[in-house]
């Protein structure tokens, strides 16, 4: 009888941990379609597809071309400002956007990197040049809003951009971005 009790413990046990165990892992298109999706977090197919969005819209207002400037122009992008529930690095938003807008030949950003930013002063005065200050800036928001009800939970994220020159705004954009997930029996 113990030998009975002690084979259908094990065979419980090793159906339990059979059952936990876990497939390998495999790669996804980072922010594709086989992506997790959450309403926790911003995640990469968001940050992917407000940065193709937002210089999108950029590009095709004309924006650039309208101030004048030979081009490339030189343009600092600022600071993001984060008004959402999580820490969120806005590096993932300005380096897409600055590599796509450096892609076209219309803008050359410049870093806010100390030590790239001394290093350049050093060459301007060694050469007997003035730096060259940016023409324009690239500030911004992200502002998420939050919804629920019985069945389902919703967070919009809402990502805001800005480009100014000579102190006004040349051209503004946002690009809402909404997921929604169904509530399970348990609340969340």
């Amino acid at each position: 009888m113990k030998k009975k009790a002690y084979l259908l413990t094990a065979f419980a046990l090793a159906l339990m941990l059979a059952g936990c165990a876990s497939k390998n892992a495999t790669y996804v298109e980072s922010g594709g379609a086989r992506s997790i999706v959450s309403t926790n977090k911003i995640n990469m197919a968001d940050w992917n597809a407000a940065a193709s969005s937002l210089v999108n819209e950029l590009l095709s207002s004309g924006a650039i071309d309208s101030t004048g400037l030979a081009q490339p122009v030189k343009m600092k992008v600022g600071r993001i400002v984060n008004r959402t529930s999580t820490a969120v690095d806005t590096d993932l938003l300005t380096r897409q956007i600055s590599i796509a807008l450096s892609k076209t030949g219309k803008v050359a950003t410049v870093s806010d990197d100390a030590e790239t930013e001394e290093l350049a002063r050093y060459e301007a005065k060694r050469q007997g040049k003035m730096l060259a200050l940016p023409k324009l800036t690239m500030t911004g928001k992200i502002i998420e809003d939050r919804e629920s009800n019985r069945e389902l939970r919703e967070v919009t994220y809402v990502f805001f951009l800005e480009v100014n020159y000579l102190g006004k705004a040349v051209w503004q954009g946002q690009k809402q971005i909404a997921k929604q997930q169904e509530k399970s029996g348990l609340g969340w």
